[in-house]
């Protein structure tokens, strides 16, 4: 019989998804069989992370209504861990919850663990999710918002003497402006469980947009945090809050000090537009050609400058750069500076998208 765990949240948007296919992944690697389940009907996400999207054929709802066996929606993800979607069709309103019920405890005898990704807030969507649980996770972020809907859904917990759950803090800093720090966090929730706290990992967060989070790098800050919440689920092991505070990452500073120079900045008709130095050499070209057709005779782009006649510059649009001493009739009309078409600039969008992809 497998041990059921319902990932769940006060609010959307905490990173609830994520964590249960981190978490799915720790125990898979631990050697526990796994079955993540995802329970977010209408709005499944799960299958993302894992990277299997384009390999549903069945979900959930296919199973409860007999259209399909389990083992025909169940997708192997990595060994020892399997994946079962929510339906895309059909949200809560329309689904049977006491036949999903069914078919997960159906389930249970396959598995060491099943993880039951659950829709946000605490309507009947969540309860219909968390009704099997003998585990209930929720997943609080670093801003005053999260931590109050987490503690209204516990307050709830409370009031109905359930009393199975325990906070998890995810993608959280050390004391840091604009982040709620983790200290400040446990006072104001009123768990009186801790199931970990996860720090902010940009690498984690590089995963699962590509949906590779079964390649989770076991040296990784995120995922030795994560493990501390395996060895909580599976050995009782209490999570060592003060060592995992001490070792939350500062919020990272992406504008640099003043009088610091930046590197990759875009110069136009002489002035720097301080671009981040992230910005790839094919996207500087490609604003460069841009402002070219915006300001012609002024194509400085990271320093490389495309040299065109000053004369035919003064032809064209009847000046030059600002700040650039030319000889101009004063009694000639000068003609307005040139202007993008909007046929042009969607022309010009539609190859930045291009070559962002």
């Amino acid at each position: 019989m497998s041990y059921i765990i319902a990932v769940a949240s006060g609010k959307g948007g905490v990173g609830k998804t994520l964590v249960t296919a981190a978490l799915a992944v720790s125990l898979a690697k631990k050697g526990y069989t796994v079955l993540a389940a995802d329970a977010d009907m209408g709005l499944r996400d799960l299958d993302l992370l894992f990277g299997v999207q384009d390999e549903v054929l069945y979900d959930a709802v296919d199973v409860m209504k007999q259209r399909c066996k389990a083992e025909d929606a169940i997708i192997p993800v990595m060994p020892h861990l399997d994946f079962l979607a929510a339906s895309q069709k059909h949200t809560w309103e329309k689904v049977d919850a006491p036949t999903f019920q069914y078919t997960l405890e159906s389930l249970a005898p396959d598995y060491d663990y099943i993880l039951i990704d659950c829709p946000p807030g605490r309507g009947k969507a969540y309860k219909y999710a968390v009704a099997i649980a003998d585990k209930i996770l929720f997943v609080v972020e670093p801003s005053w918002s999260s931590i109050r809907d987490a503690s209204r859904v516990m307050q709830f917990c409370n009031k109905h003497k359930q009393f199975h759950y325990a906070a998890l803090l995810n993608n959280f800093y050390g004391h840091s402006d604009g982040f709620v720090s983790a200290d400040e966090a446990l006072e104001s929730l009123p768990a009186e469980h801790v199931a970990g706290i996860l720090p902010h990992d940009r690498a984690i967060n590089r995963l699962a947009q590509e949906g590779d989070m079964i390649h989770m790098d076991e040296g990784l800050p995120f995922y030795q945090a994560m493990e501390r919440t395996t060895a909580y689920l599976t050995e009782n092991e209490p999570v060592p809050v003060a060592e995992l505070i001490a070792g939350l990452p500062h919020e990272e500073k992406t504008m640099p000090a003043a009088g610091e120079g930046k590197t990759g900045e875009i110069a136009i008709c002489g002035e720097s537009t301080g671009v981040d130095e992230a910005i790839p050499a094919g996207a500087v070209e490609e604003l460069a050609k841009a402002a070219a057709h915006v300001i012609p005779g002024c194509r400085n782009m990271a320093g490389g400058l495309e040299t065109v006649p000053q004369e035919q510059d003064d032809r064209e649009s009847g000046s030059g750069c600002p700040g650039t001493e030319t000889a101009i009739d004063k009694n000639q009309p000068v003609p307005s500076p040139m202007r993008i078409s909007l046929k042009q600039r969607r022309s010009q969008s539609r190859m930045w998208r291009q070559y962002r992809r």
